[in-house]
């Protein structure tokens, strides 16, 4: 799914709150609709659109009541800075059945009491392992994002000194976030093709650009060998 649309599927408060209520455990219609305090037509209909996105699943149960629960293990990211904007999904693989058979083929099949609270400690300190992981991950991020920011402040007041005219400060500033064709730049600038090409030439010419060819395109981007007076 597109990240975008999953972010506003998730834009609706009462659509969070049916995600964290199923995390814990599945509910029917009418647990989640007593639990919130909204009614069951409101909530049949949140569930459809959190269906139809993949993220919950319902099933039957022997008195052929429908429950729902979480289907899928993703991650949606968000990055926002002063200097981008970005959205990634992932979708973390993750069979129920085959961790619950491995599970037992790891505890020997059917197991004893204290077999089987030895098997869940091991469990539990593993857990424990991955969440320093997740927390370490998560302050690295945060530093290279703010390293990052703080290059692209640098870079901005580079810019400013090399640049001949205000069109060459945007199109290095794009180019800095990523490569692109001319015409992306064109649509991302508002600007004519004829600027956009007169001015990456120029800046072609004094070692600041260059370009590759992908699938019979141009792709310019920041020259990778450095500044080449000329």
């Amino acid at each position: 799914m597109d990240p975008a649309k999953l972010l506003d599927i998730l834009g609706n408060e009462n659509r969070r709150k049916i995600i964290q209520l199923l995390a814990n455990r599945p509910c029917y219609v009418s647990e989640i609709s007593g639990r919130l305090g909204v009614g069951p037509k409101a909530i049949i209909s949140h569930l459809s659109l959190l269906e139809q996105a993949g993220l919950i699943e319902c099933s039957v149960d022997e008195q052929r009541r429908k429950y729902f629960n979480i289907a899928n293990n993703v991650r949606l990211e968000v990055s926002v800075s002063p200097y981008s904007y970005t959205m990634a999904l992932q979708d973390i693989n993750f069979d129920r059945e085959k961790k619950r058979e491995s599970y037992a083929v790891e505890n020997n099949g059917p197991a004893t009491r204290d077999e089987s609270s030895c098997f869940f400690l091991k469990l539990s300190e593993r857990l424990r392992e991955l969440r320093i992981k997740q927390e370490e991950l998560a302050q690295m991020q945060k530093q290279l994002q703010a390293e990052y920011t703080e290059l692209m402040d640098k870079c901005l007041d580079s810019i400013e000194d090399i640049a001949r005219n205000p069109v060459e400060c945007e199109l290095l500033f794009e180019l800095l976030k990523n490569e692109a064709t001319a015409a992306v730049l064109c649509y991302n600038l508002r600007l004519h093709p004829s600027i956009i090409n007169s001015n990456l030439m120029d800046l072609a010419e004094r070692g600041f650009v260059e370009y590759t060819i992908k699938n019979s395109q141009q792709y310019w981007k920041i020259c990778e060998t450095g500044v080449e007076n000329k």
